[in-house]
């Protein structure tokens, strides 16, 4: 993802990323080190996707998050609900494990 996680990032979510979780049995490795920011919007964007994919026996994988954007998130404890991995390679090997 590129830019805030916002209400901005919503049709980009609604348009490429749902399409792809509601498919059953995907594996979604969503890079963020392009978002410098999140905000409430763009928290449920994230958990939005996420339910999807848990809803279709989908899974995604959040990695490469910036600090502010890690911080919120652990803030908020969705740390616990997310899949979570440092860097894309990690996330592959998360998703390879399942």
């Amino acid at each position: 993802m590129r830019g805030n996680l916002d209400e901005m990032a919503r049709e980009a979510f609604r348009e490429k990323l749902h399409p792809l979780v509601g498919q059953n049995g995907t594996k979604l490795i969503v890079d963020l080190s392009g978002s410098e920011r999140v905000n409430s919007a763009g928290i449920g964007n994230l958990v939005a996707l996420t339910a999807d994919a848990n809803t279709n026996d989908s899974r995604v994988v959040f990695c490469n998050l910036r600090p502010y954007v890690s911080m919120v998130i652990s803030v908020t404890k969705l740390d616990k609900y997310f899949n979570l991995a440092a860097d894309v390679d990690a996330a592959a090997k998360a998703l390879r494990a399942d």
